[in-house]
């Protein structure tokens, strides 16, 4: 793993930053080569990622035509920084920062980058600004491509684990997992339990209200996002719910 100082790391984004404001995407790119052929932290890269974005976030265009450039080059840290860059465009620029992500996800095509971004930009908007983020979930939870539905899980993933005080808004995101309960295609599952995962270990009587309102319909809850529900409750509450299986 190469050895970045944040001293390196805030000269890679003052060169960076540097060269898309001179509409050089070219050495913009090659200044950030190194780092992103290198084992590098992902903390080291959210601070890149961070520092470029809010020194371009009045220049949300300068910015996406430099993101866009990473992405095509298409390593993990490209996904890391462009992600967290894209957070400091919110709120502003929330369509924006949300069909950005939607267009990475496509062309990552894997799924470390629906995870990547779905624990960056998406999730943290989910945290920053729900209300104006939660129609963008719903929206990826529709989609047709899988990938796309697994990073709407990540996210309230990432949201269960830093907003773990609101039933309210808890409630809320539990209510547009209902129609995908059935789910079955493992990537789509995978991050859907994820998400009722982390909610459950939190908020244990509410997934226990929910996976058993559930049961009591007689739905067709798939196997692995009831498992992954219950990961992490008590055993008295595991039982529980498996009494409505």
């Amino acid at each position: 793993m190469q050895n970045f100082s944040k001293v390196n790391i805030h000269e890679i984004a003052e060169n960076a930053i540097s060269n898309l404001l001179d509409n050089d995407k070219t050495r913009f790119l090659n200044d950030l080569r190194l780092i992103l052929d290198s084992k590098c932290s992902f903390h080291k890269l959210d601070l890149l990622g961070k520092s470029i974005g809010y020194a371009l976030k009045d220049s949300p265009k300068i910015l996406i035509e430099g993101f866009d450039k990473l992405i095509e080059y298409n390593k993990m840290g490209s996904y890391v920084i462009s992600s967290q860059g894209l957070i400091q465009l919110l709120p502003d620029n929330i369509e924006l920062v949300m069909e950005k992500s939607r267009d990475y996800i496509l062309f990552g095509n894997k799924w470390y980058v629906c995870d990547i971004i779905g624990e960056r930009s998406v999730g943290q908007s989910l945290v920053d600004y729900f209300e104006g983020t939660l129609p963008w979930i719903e929206d990826f939870l529709a989609d047709e491509n899988s990938w796309i539905k697994r990073t709407a899980g990540v996210s309230i993933h990432f949201f269960s684990k830093r907003i773990k005080n609101d039933n309210e808004k808890t409630l809320i995101l539990l209510k547009i997992l209902e129609p995908y309960m059935g789910e079955k295609q493992i990537d789509i599952v995978k991050g859907i339990g994820w998400g009722l995962k982390t909610i459950g270990k939190y908020h244990p009587d509410l997934i226990v209200s929910f996976m058993r309102d559930q049961l009591d319909m007689k739905k067709k809850i798939s196997k692995i996002i009831l498992r992954k529900a219950m990961t992490y409750l008590p055993d008295d509450k595991k039982e529980e719910i498996k009494s409505y299986v």
